[in-house]
């Protein structure tokens, strides 16, 4: 992982730099919040992984040439709101959260973002212009996903979910003042973050079907039976990937968005070498789906379908 290699030291750093800062928080909300650090950290094992928030101003620092310490204060800045995002996520999610226990830690979390990004644009800068438009498609986005079927009617929702991130590669062409880049790096995080949330939905679909949570796999399992979403059930949703193959045209729209990527011109190879691990993923998952079918034709084909479509 070229993506990742390298910056190992750094992300050491970020992340005890943020631990610090959060430990410095008041009791309790200090211990919840080291807790929560912990379970994004990247250099913890068994840790949920957020590598594009820790890593893009890393990715961006030669093309936008900021110092390392200007790198590492956006980086860490971008773990501060990623929590904070994260606890809001929470709380819209999971009616037993404790707004009492949460919103706390989160405000704290979003002050520490601001000390840190601050310094770097003054008030009459347009990275705040930029900041109130994407927290605006941020709020946009999660408000209406219930409603909606983004996958199908309006993609760029999508990556508007995570549409906070594009605030540290906007900040980083501001430095470099390459400011007329910030529409084709915006456009370019898009296509990345949907592939990104595709990856997650494939793996998190029966978690997804369970909860009733909006997923993208399973739009499309929904488009493509014509069967609504409440009468969805597991097995169908095994058909359409094993029988049916199905995730050939989810891979097609992943290596869609990476022919796109390389269209553009902003110099971003990392960013374009992480989009391209993800979009492999999902056509080597579906390839293997159909290779193992090839395998199996002849008696043992009638199993093989019968196993993966009865499950539940």
């Amino acid at each position: 992982m070229d993506w990742l290699q390298g910056y190992e030291d750094e992300l050491r750093l970020v992340f005890e730099e943020c631990r610090c800062a959060i430990a410095a928080f008041p009791e309790p909300v200090n211990a919840r919040g080291l807790a929560y650090l912990d379970q994004f950290n990247a250099l913890q094992p068994d840790s949920h992984k957020n590598y594009i928030c820790y890593l893009l101003p890393f990715w961006l620092q030669d093309s936008c040439r900021l110092s390392p310490d200007t790198a590492r204060r956006m980086s860490a800045g971008n773990v501060f709101f990623m929590l904070y995002f994260f606890l809001q996520d929470d709380l819209m999610d999971n009616p037993g959260a404790s707004a009492a226990q949460e919103l706390p830690l989160a405000n704290l979390l979003y002050a520490e973002f601001l000390m840190l990004y601050l310094p770097l644009f003054p008030a009459g800068s347009p990275f705040w212009s930029c900041f109130h438009r994407y927290m605006a498609e941020w709020a946009y986005s999660v408000s209406r996903e219930a409603g909606s079927d983004y996958y199908l009617n309006d993609r760029i929702r999508i990556a508007h979910k995570a549409s906070p991130l594009k605030l540290s590669s906007t900040a980083a062409l501001l430095l470099a003042d390459q400011s007329s880049l910030i529409a084709e790096s915006e456009e370019m995080l898009h296509h990345v973050l949907l592939t990104l949330q595709m990856a997650d939905d494939y793996e998190d679909w029966e978690q997804d079907l369970e909860d009733g949570s909006y997923n993208c796999l399973l739009s499309l399992v929904c488009s493509s039976t014509g069967l609504a979403r409440p009468e969805l059930a597991p097995a169908a949703v095994r058909h359409f990937i094993y029988t049916l193959g199905g995730l050939q045209g989810y891979a097609d729209t992943a290596e869609a968005s990476h022919s796109r990527l390389e269209g553009f011109a902003l110099q971003a190879p990392h960013l374009l070498s992480f989009h391209l691990g993800l979009a492999e993923n999902l056509r080597q998952i579906a390839d293997g789906i159909e290779a193992e079918k090839q395998l199996l034709q002849g008696g043992g084909l009638g199993y093989w379908l019968s196993r993966h479509s009865n499950l539940s």
